[in-house]
């Protein structure tokens, strides 16, 4: 899981992900009291496979997946991008490690091919065993990654380390088998396994630009080995070839850091965007479709802690615009927006519907908890409000609360219970808050000192 920050600019801790399954059940067919046969755990792990190679979703980083990040201090180093981003856009770049998994099966494909043909060409010890070991790396790698993918298909931890560490060593293992095949007088199969590297190396900046760093250590273990066997062989035209490979380094390499500036920018860009679409322009504070889709997200999550819901209508605003302007309103909804984030908690997300209303979501809030926190609010709102140029402004504030326990949450039905809180507050002389479903007599200690 990644860590953001909340709506109000603060850390917010880890994040849940969207934990959907590979493949969800599809019960079709079935007329009402039929019950959906169980699947066949066998035909389910082929079919998520066959999901995973065919990438139905395509890129994990952009259909919700999360991987845990990396533990391991050289990992973290490798995979880093080199740029001050946030946790989400880390996430999202490393989620990009796990795309592209045709290219990834094929370098391994290939890595297993070359070293069967040279076994088979050279049936003893050092290609036999070579063989081996780089199919048994290969298998391991196909497991970690199912692994992965399942179990961040669940929202449980991944073992990033050891998927990444896999990818490093295969890279290596694939320079390894080019410096064998320079200590035999096989040309055809020197030919084929060097072409068959420097193919595997330009698909390795394609599919790890996301991390730079490790994609320059990752080809220079993939094609040094080439040089070091041209310049040992004496041969003129490998020799050549050898003095090559720098340059090769250098151009492949700056590319890795380019094409990686350039994803940054535009995820930095893509959540700059976001931050605005989410967040009220006047005060700062969230906006409604903020409200939306954190209250659906804590609605949508059974795991979730108790919350409440507080509707906020300021008392007396319409009069401070109709005597002072719009101006001086703005003013006016600017303090309150302070007000309201300094009664609420640092956890809580406070937002601006439109006009004068506004909303906290106040998460892991027992129901009496909530009733202080109207208070707080209530009373915040009730002090005088000094703006330029102006005498001192008096408005208030009536808030209507609904809480979320552990029975079925609905967003739509949240906030209209809180709306209707609210009302009954106002009708009954404003400047107080209201708890959905409690008598109107037990609220009169909500209201404002």
């Amino acid at each position: 899981m990644s860590a953001t920050r909340d709506l109000n600019g603060r850390n917010a801790g880890p994040v849940p992900s969207c934990g959907m399954s590979i493949f969800p059940r599809i019960n079709a067919g079935l007329t009402h009291g039929d019950t959906a046969p169980e699947p066949n755990p066998r035909r389910v792990a082929v079919r998520e496979w066959l999901d995973i190679v065919a990438m139905r979703g395509a890129d994990p980083a952009l259909n919700g997946r999360t991987f845990s990040p990396l533990r391991w201090p050289i990992l973290c180093w490798l995979t880093d991008c080199g740029q001050p981003v946030s946790d989400r856009v880390r996430a999202m770049l490393r989620a990009h490690l796990f795309a592209l998994v045709p290219m990834w099966l094929v370098g391994i494909a290939n890595s297993v091919m070359m070293n069967a043909i040279a076994a088979i060409r050279h049936p003893d010890a050092l290609h036999v065993g070579f063989f081996l070991a780089d199919l048994t790396l290969g298998l391991c790698r196909i497991t970690l990654l199912i692994l992965c993918y399942r179990r961040s298909a669940r929202n449980l931890p991944t073992p990033t380390d050891l998927f990444m560490l896999g990818d490093h060593l295969s890279l290596w293992f694939v320079g390894a088998a080019a410096l064998i095949a320079f200590q035999t007088d096989d040309e055809s199969l020197l030919v084929l396994i060097v072409a068959s590297t420097v193919a595997i190396s330009g698909g390795l900046v394609v599919r790890s630009y996301v991390a730079p760093r490790g994609a320059v250590l990752q080809l220079f273990g993939c094609i040094t080995p080439i040089a070091v066997g041209g310049i040992l062989s004496e041969n003129t035209i490998l020799l050549v070839f050898s003095a090559q490979i720098p340059f090769y380094l250098f151009v492949v390499g700056n590319a890795a850091f380019r094409i990686n500036a350039m994803l940054v920018a535009t995820m930095l860009a893509e959540e700059e965007s976001l931050e605005r679409s989410l967040r009220d322009s006047l005060t700062g504070l969230a906006n409604r479709p903020a409200v939306e889709r954190t209250l659906g997200t804590l609605c949508a999550d059974p795991a979730a802690p108790d919350f409440a819901v507080l509707y906020i209508d300021l008392d007396g605003f319409k009069a401070v615009n109709d005597t002072h302007g719009h101006g001086a309103g703005d003013q006016l909804l600017i303090a309150v927006a302070g007000r309201l984030r300094g009664a609420a908690r640092p956890t809580d997300v406070v937002a601006r519907l439109g006009g004068d209303e506004f909303v906290v979501l106040a998460r892991d809030l027992d129901r009496e908890g909530s009733v202080r926190l109207a208070r707080r609010i209530v009373q915040a709102l009730g002090r005088d409000v000094l703006l330029a140029d102006l005498p001192p402004i008096r408005i208030g504030g009536s808030v209507g609360i609904a809480c979320a326990g552990s029975e079925p949450r609905d967003a739509v039905a949240l906030l209209g219970q809180a709306d209707g809180a609210l009302y009954r507050a106002k009708a009954l002389g404003k400047n107080r808050c209201i708890r959905h479903g409690d008598p109107v007599v037990e609220h009169e200690h909500c209201s404002a000192a």
